[in-house]
């Protein structure tokens, strides 16, 4: 075994979105640059993106978070700038909130020296590459791979291989942590790759993982068991 892949939200680093305040900022945004667009105005077209965004994802492709905006300022008659758009990313990182998993900047410590190191994210924008760095964990990671780079999501295996082929190693060769079985565990079986499930509460074991762990710091024992 030379590599580890990792999913993000979740495994690594737990967030949450303040959806009312950041549609909040996001209005007063609009109105400062001069647009009189009503607050149910702006919730009725964000919801009508996000549907649009959830239909692509349930065929594991990926919108970015540029083409989703755009199509929600242009369904408002605003013109989609790229400042604009800038501006409302901004936003939206300041509208998150979100912590490192406890215990997995010790584990990332204990394996990246050991091991080739990825992270392999659902996310329409940069926001995991913007939290690892600002967390100082995006240092243990070879390779970072969000789906908004490929247009192609978890479970798709096309991503995962991707992430093989960055990282120079074969799938029988790397071991894939998260903690959706639908994403994770289900997305790397399909690519020949070895899978850690670290068990959500409350979700079945749809699919069969190599191993089950109920937390990220179980890892180490697990690597050390079976594949050191």
């Amino acid at each position: 075994m030379r590599a580890l892949i990792f999913d993000f939200g979740g495994t690594l680093v737990r967030g949450e979105l303040d959806v009312e305040g950041y549609r909040q900022r996001l209005l007063d945004y609009i109105h400062s640059l001069g647009y009189q667009v009503s607050e149910s105005s702006l919730r009725k077209t964000i919801n009508s993106m996000l549907v649009k965004l959830r239909k692509v994802q349930e065929r594991n492709k990926e919108l970015r978070f540029e083409e989703l905006y755009s199509g929600v300022l242009l369904r408002l008659g605003i013109d989609p700038s790229e400042e604009t758009l800038n501006h409302i990313y901004g936003l939206y990182k300041r509208s998150f909130s979100f912590e490192i998993v406890p215990g997995a900047e010790k584990v990332l410590q204990d394996l990246y020296l050991k091991y080739k190191l990825a992270v392999v994210s659902n996310a329409t924008s940069e926001f995991p590459r913007f939290v690892l760095k600002k967390t100082g964990l995006l240092k243990f990671f070879q390779v970072v791979v969000v789906s908004r780079d490929l247009g192609v999501r978890k479970p798709d295996p096309e991503i995962f291989r991707y992430t093989l082929e960055k990282l120079n190693v074969k799938p029988e060769e790397a071991i894939h942590v998260g903690d959706s079985m639908k994403h994770d565990v289900a997305g790397a079986k399909r690519a020949g790759i070895k899978a850690i499930w670290i068990k959500t509460e409350g979700e079945e074991a749809a699919e069969e993982p190599d191993h089950v762990i109920q937390k990220i710091t179980e890892l180490p024992k697990i690597i050390n068991l079976y594949y050191a």
